[in-house]
């Protein structure tokens, strides 16, 4: 199954969701996603927490940063991201975010920011090459 179908089958409300991580990188052709992250409007998390089907989960990452989210199989979602930004973030610069086939994903740009500074896992870095090489591709 495709990326945008995978994402579709999730049934998350038009407008009100952002795909973020390597989901980005599959629909670009760059490498195959192994999960799918999505952040949700707040309002639509707290509903979707009330969901049996969806398992909720708290962390905090390496930075002291917290994050809540959901899961479900290979779904993440999450309503803020580095313990700070949530979806208006996304939405506040056009930039950060595009449409493709009516879903909102966060630009390259805007990933390779958080990839090569935010986050510094191995997988990381290596993300941030293969999206500074198709970035120079374009």
């Amino acid at each position: 199954m495709q990326i945008i179908e995978r994402i579709q089958n999730i049934g998350l409300p038009e407008k009100q969701f952002v795909v973020m991580g390597s989901a980005n990188l599959e629909v670009k052709g760059i490498r195959k996603a192994k999960d799918i992250d999505i952040m949700v409007k707040k309002d639509l998390f707290d509903e979707l927490r009330k969901d049996s089907s969806w398992e909720y989960f708290h962390k905090v990452g390496r930075l002291g940063d917290e994050r809540e989210g959901l899961k479900r199989g290979e779904v993440d979602l999450y309503h803020s991201v580095w313990g700070r930004e949530d979806f208006d973030y996304f939405f506040s610069d056009l930039s950060r975010i595009e449409l493709i086939d009516g879903i909102y994903f966060v630009s390259l740009k805007n990933l390779l920011e958080a990839k090569s500074g935010h986050w510094d896992r191995g997988k990381d870095r290596k993300d941030a090459e293969l999206i500074k090489e198709y970035l120079a591709r374009k």
